[in-house]
């Protein structure tokens, strides 16, 4: 599988991605603990044995343990990221149970009003349900599709000046507005993650974010992440 990565957006000494490439998704590792080297003590500590550094046979032991799915020592360390993204990418996001989410609240907040417009519709898959293919343009889609997200943000707004609480105002808003989270996890949540989430029947709107993720944390763990590329048949394309 060939990965294209999209626009990057560097801010003094963090670097801010936007998947979607449309100047307003986001992600940002905020937050990283652990390494390589975390992985190897887990999985030796059963012989009473620590490293102080990786070996050419703690990175054998490392690809061991991935080849056989044994987890549990890719689950001693952790990442948080910040996310902006679509409701509905979120929603199929915060379907993986194996993490942690905190999402801003249009409950107490008033809703920004962003939206995600594609820059490119796509074919459904007759085949598979839920599934598409391909690529077009047609601006009669367009601006249909823009209209009505005028149109629910006008409502959403009159709504706020009538004294309508925010909670049930947000009730006209579409599920491409977009919402912001924190995400944490540990490794191996997020390699399973990566693994449904990479390939090539997953949405491409989710798709882009998951190529941000493996992006942002192969610097962290450059073994482990590299074996499990090779694993799963991934390669990078910087």
């Amino acid at each position: 599988m060939q990965i294209k990565f999209f626009e990057e957006k560097k801010f003094v000494d963090r670097l801010v991605l936007d998947p979607l490439g449309d100047g307003i998704s986001s992600l940002e590792l905020i937050r990283v603990s652990g390494s390589d080297l975390d992985i190897v003590n887990a999985a030796r500590v059963s012989f009473g044995k620590m490293a102080d550094e990786i070996s050419p046979k703690d990175e054998s032991l490392i690809k061991y343990l991935l080849e056989h799915d044994h987890t549990s020592p890719f689950e001693h360390n952790q990442f948080s990221f910040r996310v902006k993204a679509p409701i509905y990418v979120v929603r199929q996001w915060m379907r993986h149970r194996m993490a942690s989410y905190n999402e801003i609240s249009y409950r107490y907040v008033q809703a920004p009003l962003e939206f995600y417009v594609p820059s490119n519709w796509r074919w459904q898959d007759k085949d598979n349900k839920q599934s598409s293919f391909g690529a077009y343009k047609d601006s009669d889609v367009l601006d249909g599709y823009k209209k009505t997200l005028n149109f629910a943000a006008k409502i959403y707004l009159e709504l706020i000046e009538k004294g309508v609480c925010r909670e049930q105002a947000r009730g006209v808003l579409p599920v491409c507005t977009y919402t912001e989270f924190i995400y944490s996890c540990n490794l191996h949540s997020l390699m399973h993650f990566l693994k449904l989430r990479l390939h090539p029947h997953a949405q491409y709107e989710i798709r882009v974010f998951a190529e941000g993720l493996l992006k942002l944390v192969l610097p962290h763990f450059p073994i482990a992440l590299r074996e499990w590329e090779k694993l799963n048949n991934i390669n990078l394309r910087n």
